[in-house]
């Protein structure tokens, strides 16, 4: 009777160790890996690699003042960044830097001094395990891009007073000229952007000039994305702004609209250039009404049409 019972004791129990370690995730290998181990010898010499857009790869040359010249084998694909470190898992006596491809693609590397002189030394490329994965979570994160816009436009006149003005001096359209510092959500995120703050100078025949200062939200309704690369924008903005040129009392602007973007983007991090196009409807407040008068405020309104490019970090 005991015997059994110690037997079926033991077989759960070794059943219970199997379970677990079938239960049990594997840690992933975190280990780097060596993808070329080259000597140069010759002064020109050169050797072709392939690196991987989003990877990061840490290069050990066996030199002290050492660093690498990259240029990809066909034309048309941007460079690598490449960034000197200091990497204590390395010998000493050597340079270590790290790579940043933007693009899949095939490179060529020469090794060189840093005053810019080929160099004979040995090469050992890895790929940062570690630093990949780091690098794939930032551009995965939401964030925001920061950057700086200037346009230009056109708007119908209005008349700045209630009272009625003579005939055939009716102020006419005229342009406006702007700039401001803007920020937008990251690709692959729901779109939100706005010009945070922005100064416009808005003039017009037969009325005098004004000086706006103005923020912008932006919302982006319809917005296809391509992994974060160039692609289009369309949604509805919101503009108020406040005339600083003008005597009090302030004028004020509210203005309601749509806009139309192209944003440039050659791969899913780093600069990117955005070229737009907006409408809006324009309505002004704080316009001095003549002495005694009377009837419903007075509400000029515009429309708007204006062009703009902008750069973004």
């Amino acid at each position: 009777m005991l015997r059994p019972a110690l037997a079926a004791a033991l077989l759960l129990v070794c059943l219970s160790m199997a379970l677990h370690a079938q239960a049990r995730p594997e840690s992933a290998d975190s280990a780097d890996v060596l993808v070329l181990d080259h000597d140069f010898s010759a002064g020109d010499e050169l050797v072709r690699i392939f690196l991987a857009d989003g990877q990061v790869y840490r290069a050990e040359l066996s030199s002290t003042d050492a660093t690498l010249q990259l240029s990809p084998r066909y034309s048309g694909r941007r460079i690598p960044r490449i960034y000197p470190i200091s990497d204590p898992r390395s010998p000493s006596g050597s340079s270590v830097v790290e790579i940043y491809p933007d693009e899949d693609g095939e490179y060529e590397i020469r090794t060189i001094s840093m005053q810019g002189s080929r160099l004979s030394t040995r090469l050992r490329i890895y790929r940062d395990i570690a630093g990949s994965r780091r690098r794939v979570a930032a551009a995965e994160k939401p964030g925001w891009d920061l950057g700086v816009e200037v346009g230009g436009g056109w708007h119908s006149g209005f008349v700045q007073t209630s009272v009625v003005p003579a005939i055939g001096s009716e102020p006419n359209g005229g342009t406006d000229l702007e700039a401001c510092l803007s920020a937008r959500s990251a690709p692959k995120t729901p779109r939100f952007g706005m010009c945070v703050l922005g100064v416009s100078n808005q003039a017009q025949s037969g009325a005098p000039s004004m000086l706006w200062v103005y923020t912008e939200p932006r919302l982006g309704v319809l917005r296809p994305d391509r992994n974060g690369y160039s692609s289009w924008e369309a949604g509805a903005l919101f503009r108020f702004g406040v005339d600083i040129k003008s005597a009090t009392p302030t004028a004020r602007m509210f203005a309601p609209g749509v806009f139309l973007s192209r944003h440039i983007r050659n791969s899913r991090q780093g600069t990117s250039w955005s070229l737009q196009m907006s409408y809006s409807w324009a309505f002004f407040k704080g316009f001095k009404k003549p002495a005694f008068s009377t009837g419903d405020a007075f509400t000029p309104k515009s429309h708007r049409i204006s062009f703009g490019v902008g750069w973004y970090r």
